[in-house]
């Protein structure tokens, strides 16, 4: 087994978001407002199998990703020759299923690339908010975290899409936000209130080319917090999160099928990106003003961005991955390019950080380990057993990686 060697030196370290002295919670796709930024002080800086701290068989198959809330890990899956959607309460203690609840849910003709799990859960202190979509029926349920119990559930009707659905919900304050965007139909951005399954306000609009991207929330230096979204109907989108009125559009920015999720630099700077298939790609980086009640674009990168892989700024670093492994690093600030190298490997999941690294899992199963900063190191490599479509959790100094049907525990 190859081993995946230390770095000595970095230009820049990940920072994180930390609710709970020094814990952190992976409550949506990608962490913390999505921005794949890791919290892991004693992660071990030179990995090998010995490092799986355990690693359990999943009730099925998946792309979606884990969540984690303190010593609660939840990933939903797909049990074989079924179209069910099944989500699982792991224990990051030991890997022990704590509960399981399955969904019997309609099917569609998938996308080669596709799952009926591909919706990531998102989680809160009480709650899981776990979503699917069929042209059968779609909908959200709020479960009980600690034993499964359904607390709530909304239905959304069929949802429409060639290409299956992708998007997930978040968790914002007392709210659940999912961006329900179909091909065709009625589209919309909806919050329901996180304790009771309450609509608190639906914005609805025409839809065209579905969105597999989850939202972000950016808050201005002065005014209220709003959820950005992204979709080629749409552009991107800036909406009050208390009532759901549009604050700012860039409508036509979105020129092509927008399936990775935008997110917050360090800057402030909001990066969205849209593409087609593996050739097309097109980044955009929004600078909204300061008090938010309005957005210009800042800047482009053709070509070099990836489709499905969502960005990662990292300090003043923005690093941009591709499906076929071309990975670039660019000024976040200006979009200055400093370096464009291939990585070995085809990829669906999205990069996260921690301590100065990039990790990324290939559609084969490698975890790849890049190293953070202006001039590029060759990557390391931990073969994984399995291939993955899913993007890595960090939380309790861990991180948790799934694959098709396994869930990972690494570090000590």
């Amino acid at each position: 087994m190859r081993r995946i060697f230390a770095f000595f030196s970095f230009s820049v370290i990940c920072l994180g978001f930390s609710p709970r002295g020094g814990a952190q919670e992976w409550t949506r796709f990608r962490g913390p407002n999505g921005a794949g930024l890791g919290v892991a002080e004693k992660f071990p800086a030179e990995l090998s199998e010995r490092d799986f701290f355990w690693k359990i068989e999943l009730p099925g198959r998946g792309h979606s990703s884990p969540v984690v809330w303190g010593e609660r890990i939840f990933v939903t899956s797909n049990p074989p020759e079924t179209t069910q959607r099944v989500i699982s309460c792991v224990s990051a203690a030991d890997g022990k299923t704590l509960w399981k609840k399955g969904y019997a849910t309609g099917g569609y003709r998938q996308h080669a690339d596709n799952n009926y799990a591909s919706a990531t859960p998102a989680v809160d202190a009480e709650r899981v908010y776990f979503h699917w979509a069929s042209p059968e029926g779609s909908g959200l349920v709020a479960l009980d975290q600690k034993d499964g119990r359904e607390v709530w559930k909304v239905d959304f009707g069929p949802f429409l899409s060639k290409h299956g659905p992708g998007t997930s919900p978040i968790v914002f304050e007392d709210v659940v936000l999912l961006d329900f965007d179909q091909d065709e139909g009625k589209s919309f951005l909806l919050a329901v209130d996180a304790k009771t399954g309450r609509t608190r306000w639906r914005r609805e609009h025409e839809g065209t080319k579905s969105s597999a991207s989850t939202p972000c929330i950016f808050t201005p230096k002065s005014g209220a917090p709003q959820v950005i979204t992204e979709s080629f109907a749409t552009g991107v989108v800036a909406s009050d999160t208390r009532s759901g009125a549009v604050v700012w559009q860039l409508p036509s920015l979105m020129t092509r099928r927008c399936v990775s999720s935008p997110f917050v630099t360090p800057g402030g700077l909001i990066i969205a990106q849209c593409g087609e298939g593996r050739a097309e790609s097109f980044v955009e980086a929004v600078r909204p003003a300061a008090d938010g009640k309005s957005a210009v674009r800042a800047y482009g990168v053709l070509r070099v961005g990836g489709y499905v892989p969502t960005p990662i700024a990292v300090g003043e670093l923005l690093f941009l991955w591709k499906e076929n492994g071309l990975v670039s690093c660019v000024r976040s600030a200006t979009g200055e390019q400093l370096w464009s190298e291939r990585v070995e490997g085809a990829f669906y999941g999205s990069p996260v950080c921690v301590n100065g690294r990039l990790y990324n899992m290939t559609m084969r199963g490698d975890l790849v380990v890049l190293a953070v900063g202006e001039k590029f190191q060759p990557p390391q490599r931990l073969a994984l057993g399995e291939g993955s479509h899913a993007t890595p959790a960090v939380s309790g100094g861990r991180m948790y990686l799934r694959t098709f049907t396994h869930l990972i525990a690494v570090g000590r």
